[in-house]
């Protein structure tokens, strides 16, 4: 499996997913200032402790890579899959499964360390700005309070990768790119909507921990069912 791993790693160059999530930070956390700003000139505040700041960075980034876990998996399952050029694969002695198992493995582990990364670099960003340009109220973090949110930070991104998979099921009905990147859209909506500063659906654990069983379930079904996809007849 590691070897498969590392053969879909250099067939499939993710470059564009680290210079696409690094403009990601940026844009978020650009958005986030200015939304401060104007919040602040009208009167009223955006965040005013570190939980709004967590649970608004967090939304914002969650739904973003929900969309870019939906492009992994056009690239790396879906698109081949209409192409053809998965048969290349098929056709070397390597059991189909640990084939669709290693890409799956890889669009999950990505998308995790992305999320996860990327919800500290741009709420930490955030803070760290907020103390030269105060944008908002001057909002401090304690060392117990960062710790509490790094690992809220990974139970909520390693449950959104895995819910991240959903869409797998609705492109590989008719090995539909447009379909699979649409149906992440409707993740996000469902995820990641924010009613303020202190609250969000992002906040509720248990809504990314049912859509990661459902795509559990899923993955579990197309694996089991790789083995009777006849690309010649598609």
């Amino acid at each position: 499996m590691f070897h498969l791993i590392k053969l879909e790693l250099k067939k499939n160059k993710i470059g564009w997913f680290a210079k696409g999530g690094i403009l990601a930070n940026i844009i978020i956390l650009g958005l986030l200032c200015m939304i401060s700003v104007v919040e602040k000139s009208e009167g009223t505040e955006l965040v005013k402790d570190v939980t709004g700041i967590f649970t608004i960075s967090g939304a914002s980034v969650r739904g973003t890579f929900i969309v870019f876990a939906a492009v992994l998996i056009s690239k790396m399952i879906i698109s081949e899959f209409k192409n053809r050029t998965i048969l290349i694969m098929f056709s070397y002695p390597i059991n189909r499964k640990k084939v669709l198992s290693a890409k799956l493995i890889i669009i999950v582990f990505i998308t995790f360390i992305a999320m996860t990364i990327s919800h500290i670099v741009v709420s930490i960003g955030f803070i760290g700005l907020n103390q030269i340009f105060h944008f908002t109220s001057a909002v401090s973090l304690t060392s117990s309070e960062l710790l509490a949110e790094i690992i809220k930070i990974i139970m909520f991104s390693l449950a959104t990768a895995v819910a991240a998979l959903v869409p797998l099921y609705f492109g590989m009905r008719k090995y539909s790119v447009p379909a699979t990147i649409i149906s992440s859209l409707l993740i996000v909506m469902v995820t990641c909507q924010s009613a303020g500063p202190n609250f969000s659906l992002a906040n509720i654990i248990y809504i990314p921990l049912a859509l990661a069983v459902i795509a559990l379930g899923i993955v579990a079904f197309a694996i089991r069912n790789i083995e009777r996809i006849d690309l010649e007849s598609k």
